[in-house]
Formats: structure tokens, sequence, C-alpha cells
């Protein structure tokens, strides 16, 4: 990643999945899907607050935590004080060759600046055999406020784009990896109010894009999502993603 996403990272780290769970939510269906074995060594790469961490945990996984921000870092060590957590550059993993049988990435992939490199490091550090599970966005619902928002403001991002993501895409394959597979995953996550809808859209990485406009424009953008939060009780948070999984070979 970047300084500035990294920065930015560190920054939200104290609220990062504690508004609403959904990194959690996607991590346990994740971890739900792999259908490990008990005893199996993982490592969790950028792994945040450690959502995909505490689901492994839970399935009797032997897990090492890696991020980028350190701030996640002493979030991840506190709440899961027996396991190795570290701050690292997932293209300049400081492990021996083939030390893990699992390496999972939860929707950071997209997001890295280097991402073969950190592909390359991925199959690098696992087992002859392992395997490697990442999760990636898909489009949000366009039915909801705030992905229609997203699309509405990008014009006045001050770098008329307002993305801090790559062109990444696995779906051709990459060199050392084989048996690639996609599985959709999908979360619906209930919101009490267009509060808690805008601190979440802030409290990780989308909140780069709100940091990206103008405090007018900003400010703007809030009062809309409260307005149209206000036509749409009971709303449900619902988004989608893709697992990735394949084994080294």
């Amino acid at each position: 990643m970047t300084d500035a996403v990294v920065a930015h990272f560190d920054g939200v780290a104290e609220r990062y999945d504690e508004v609403l769970p959904f990194f959690s939510a996607f991590a346990t269906a994740a971890v739900e899907r792999l259908a490990l074995p008990s005893g199996v060594r993982a490592l969790d790469l950028a792994c945040g607050r450690g959502a995909l961490t505490g689901a492994l945990l839970d399935r009797g996984a032997v897990v090492t935590a890696v991020d980028a921000a350190p701030r996640m870092i002493e979030l991840v060590r506190g709440a899961y004080p027996g396991i190795s957590a570290s701050v690292m550059d997932s293209a300049r993993l400081d492990f021996p060759d083939a030390t893990f049988d699992l390496v999972v990435c939860g929707f950071a992939i997209h997001i890295v600046a280097d991402p073969e490199a950190t592909l390359r490091e991925v199959i690098r550090v696992t087992k002859p055999g392992g395997r490697v599970a990442f999760t990636v966005p898909e489009a949000g619902d366009t039915t909801d406020p705030l992905v229609d928002l997203y699309a509405e403001y990008r014009q006045f991002q001050q770098d008329g784009d307002g993305r801090h993501g790559n062109d990444f895409d696995i779906e051709d394959g990459f060199p050392g990896l084989v048996d690639l597979r996609a599985e959709p995953l999908d979360i619906a996550i209930p919101v009490p109010d267009g509060e808690t809808y805008w601190q979440w859209s802030r409290s990780h990485g989308s909140g780069r894009f709100i940091d990206g406009l103008t405090p007018f424009r900003r400010a703007e953008m809030h009062a809309r999502l409260l307005e149209r939060m206000v036509e749409l009780p009971g709303f449900v948070l619902r988004r989608s993603a893709t697992l990735w999984t394949a084994r080294t070979g």
C-alpha cells in the first residue's frame, strides 16, 4: 500500500469494523467455505483488526497476522494476545519459504500498491500444495443510497476519481497458482439509522473517498445520506464479494 493508504487505515483503526460488523461477517462466511482442519498454520495478510484471524482461531488454526498499519497490529495484539502479529509490507514478507499451510487476505489485494509482488510473496511463503484465499468486493447494490451517492460525488473528487485501488484481476490466473476457483459471498447487516451508516462509511477504506471531497461537498453528501435514510426504515446493508481460492503448485 502507498504511505497515504497506510496512514488512512492507521487513522481509522479504532473504528474499523466496530461501527457495523462488515469485515467480520465476510470473514465468518469465508472461513466456513474453506472448511479447514484444526491445526492449520495460517497467515492473515493485511489483517486489519483481525476479522479473519478471529474466524481462523475459532476453527483451530494457528494464526500469524501482518498488516502495514501499526495501529491495526497494536489492536490485533490486544484482541488476540496468543498470536504473532507484526507490521509488514505485503510485498516483502519476512518469513522463510514454505512457512504456511494457508494464506488468507481479506479485502486488500485490490488496494495494495503491487498486487503481483504481493502474490509472488504469498506463493513463496505457502507450502507446496498449500492454499491461498482472498476476498475482493463486488459492485454494491444500486438501490443503496450510499452507493448511489458515491457514484454522483465522484465528479467532485479533488483527484478527479477518488479510487485508491489497483486494476489487478486474478480471473485469468497467476503463475504458481493452480485450481483457481471463485465463490460468491453475500452479507446482510441491519443499519439502525443514517448517522450509523455515515460513520460506517468513514470507518474503513471508503472513507478515503469522503476525505477526498471538499468540506462543503462532504457536508452536503452527509446531509443527503441522512435525508435518504429517513425514507428507508429497516434498511439492511447488502454487499457481495468473491472468495478466490487456489493451491500453490
